[in-house]
């Protein structure tokens, strides 16, 4: 098996500083045992130069980038996750998968439906989520997110993948309350915290689909609640990068969280959610909540 780049973002404990680093692995998701090295963030170096003048894609970088001097080299369990990278925006799909869509009372959307959160909602992976009080239904949504690694808008589909970078796990978290007060899921969606993702992104060759059969799973304490293959989605990866770069610019880094399965579950303080993949390795992303 060749070698899989992984991209994270970490801090030394005892210290403030949060540096990018590069973890090589035979395929498997990193471990505590192996070794992170400190590079320059790959997709902030990939953004567009002053002038208009376009780096390299981000997944290329990553291969190539040089250790920094200097920096840090250790294994992972000596140091402190931090959310993989920093988007310049989170664009979301709901009900994306039409088992969830019903299992929701809504309807088969006939296009893809969007919304998108804050950074500030971003939560690193092993990071406790702190429910806001108040509020009678909270709820996990395990999801695929794509990382997009180059910058582009207006391509056809037959493109979309060669904007696309590496993949990470998510977690869009929802306040069901607002969900259905509000017309827009801004509130619902977007408290802090409300986007476990991580722990790293994996770093993927533009223009490779994933494979279909490709499952998100969706975990409490351990219990598998949701479980659906990408073939199951509505609006593939593709399409949907597609329809968002018909109206926006997306650029390296940018988090695209893909939509959820169905079987969403209830959050409750003293629970842990766990969101993974079954024929493509992401790890695990963990979320204690309090």
């Amino acid at each position: 098996m060749s070698s899989v780049v992984w991209i994270g973002r970490v801090c030394v404990p005892g210290e403030a500083v949060v540096r990018s680093v590069r973890v090589t692995t035979a395929g498997a998701a990193p471990t505590a045992q192996d070794m992170a090295v400190e590079i320059a963030d790959p997709f902030a170096s990939a953004l567009p130069a002053t002038g208009g003048e376009r780096h390299a894609d981000a997944w290329r970088l990553a291969q190539d980038l040089p250790a920094r001097s200097g920096g840090v080299r250790a294994p992972l369990g000596e140091l402190m996750l931090r959310p993989p990278l920093r988007p310049g925006k989170i664009v979301c799909v709901g009900r994306n998968y039409a088992a969830h869509a019903k299992e929701m009372g809504n309807e088969i959307p006939t296009e893809p439906l969007l919304f998108t959160k804050p950074a500030s909602a971003l939560l690193a992976a092993g990071e406790s989520l702190a429910l806001p009080r108040g509020f009678e239904r909270i709820d996990m949504e395990a999801e695929l997110v794509v990382v997009i690694g180059r910058s582009g808008r207006g391509f056809h589909r037959d493109q979309a993948l060669d904007h696309v970078g590496g993949y990470t796990l998510g977690n869009d978290v929802s306040c069901r309350d607002l969900q259905k007060l509000d017309k827009q899921w801004t509130r619902a969606k977007g408290f802090d915290g409300f986007a476990p993702v991580g722990p790293f992104v994996r770093m993927h060759p533009p223009g490779a689909a994933l494979p279909a059969e490709v499952r998100v799973q969706g975990f409490i304490d351990d219990e598998l609640r949701q479980d659906a293959p990408l073939s199951a989605m509505i609006f593939d990866i593709a399409g949907v990068l597609e329809y968002i770069a018909a109206c926006m610019t997306l650029e390296p880094g940018d988090l695209i969280f893909t939509g959820t399965p169905e079987g969403v579950s209830a959050l409750a303080p003293g629970l842990s959610t766990q969101v993974g993949t079954v024929g493509f390795e992401l790890g695990r992303l963990v979320t204690p909540v309090r």
